[in-house]
C-alpha cells in the first residue's frame, strides 16, 4: 500500500469504509476485539518473533477460539467449551449456527437447555406482526419523504392535503383518485364547486394561502424539514424492525432447538 496516497486521501472511501465496516462485523460476531488487535500486532511484532511455544500455542488457540466464535455466533469463552460444544453438537446431530442463534437459552457450560428461557409459541407471532407494522411505516414514511409536496391539515376543517406553489390534492390512505383544487380555480372561485373531499371552507383558506408572496421560499424550507423528517422515521423504523427481526430469528431459533434436544431425548429412550 502506497502510505501517502492513504493519508493524502487518494485511496478510494470506498475501500476504507468497506475495510471498517468489515472489521466491526467480525468483532460484533466473534464478540471480542482481538481480531483487530492481532492484525495491528502483526504490523509491528510477527508469528516468527515470538519465540516461546506456549505463548504461540495460546495465541493459536485464541484465534482458532475467536474463529469458532464468528462462524457459528456461539460465546465459548475458552477453547475447551468450544471443543466440548463441538463434540456435543455432533454427537447430537446439532447445528452449531442454530445454537449460536438460539443464545442465552442453551448453557454452553452445563451444554443443556433451560427450559425456563424457552419462549412462548405465540411470541413469534406477535414479534411478526410488529415487525409488519414496522415495515409498512417505512414504506409510508420513505414515499412521504419522496414527494415535493407539503403535507398539511387546514385547522377547523381537518382536511390533510398535499400542497404544491399551484395545487392542492387531497389526501388518499392507499388508493383511489385524488381530488384537486389548483391556484388557477382561485380566479373563479365563485362559480365553481367545492372538490370531493374538500370542505367548503377550504378553498378559500388555499387561494389566500397561495395569494402570500413568500410561500415559494416557505414552502421550500418546510418541504425540505418534511423530507429530513420522514427520512430519520424510516431510518428509526428500519433499525426497529431489524431488532424485532433478530429476536424473532432468536425465539424461533430457541424453539426449533428445543424440539431437537426433546426428540434426542426421547429417541434415546426408545
Amino acid at each position: 500500500m502506497d502510505w501517502f496516497n492513504f493519508f493524502t486521501g487518494k485511496i478510494a472511501f470506498g475501500s476504507i469504509a468497506g475495510i471498517a465496516i468489515a472489521a466491526v462485523i467480525t468483532c460484533w460476531r466473534a464478540g471480542s476485539f482481538y481480531p483487530v488487535n492481532a492484525r495491528l500486532l502483526r504490523f509491528f511484532i510477527s508469528k516468527d518473533e515470538i519465540e516461546d511455544p506456549d505463548i504461540r500455542q495460546n495465541l493459536a488457540d485464541q484465534a482458532a477460539l475467536v474463529s469458532f466464535r464468528m462462524t457459528h455466533g456461539v460465546r465459548s469463552r475458552t477453547i475447551i467449551d468450544a471443543k466440548r460444544l463441538a463434540l456435543f453438537s455432533k454427537e447430537k446431530n446439532l447445528p452449531l449456527d442454530l445454537i449460536g442463534k438460539a443464545g442465552w437459552v442453551f448453557d454452553l457450560k452445563k451444554l443443556e437447555i433451560n427450559p425456563k428461557r424457552i419462549p412462548h409459541g405465540g411470541w413469534p407471532v406477535g414479534a411478526a406482526i410488529l415487525l409488519f407494522f414496522f415495515i409498512f411505516a417505512m414504506i409510508i414514511s420513505a414515499a412521504i419523504a419522496s414527494v415535493d409536496d407539503l403535507l398539511i391539515t387546514i385547522k377547523g376543517t381537518d382536511t390533510s392535503l398535499w400542497l404544491s406553489k399551484d395545487e392542492a390534492r387531497k389526501v388518499r390512505p392507499f388508493f383511489g383518485a385524488r381530488s384537486r383544487f389548483s391556484k388557477d380555480d382561485c380566479l373563479e372561485i365563485k362559480n365553481i364547486d367545492t372538490p370531493a373531499g374538500f370542505h367548503p371552507g377550504d378553498t378559500k383558506i388555499l387561494c389566500d394561502i397561495w395569494k402570500n408572496p413568500s410561500l415559494g421560499k416557505s414552502l421550500e424550507k418546510e418541504i425540505h424539514t418534511q423530507h429530513w423528517a420522514f427520512w430519520w422515521a424510516f431510518v428509526m423504523c428500519a433499525l426497529y424492525a431489524l431488532m424485532i427481526f433478530r429476536v424473532m430469528n432468536q425465539w424461533l431459533s430457541q424453539i426449533e432447538l428445543n424440539k431437537m434436544i426433546l426428540l434426542d431425548k426421547m429417541q434415546e429412550k426408545t
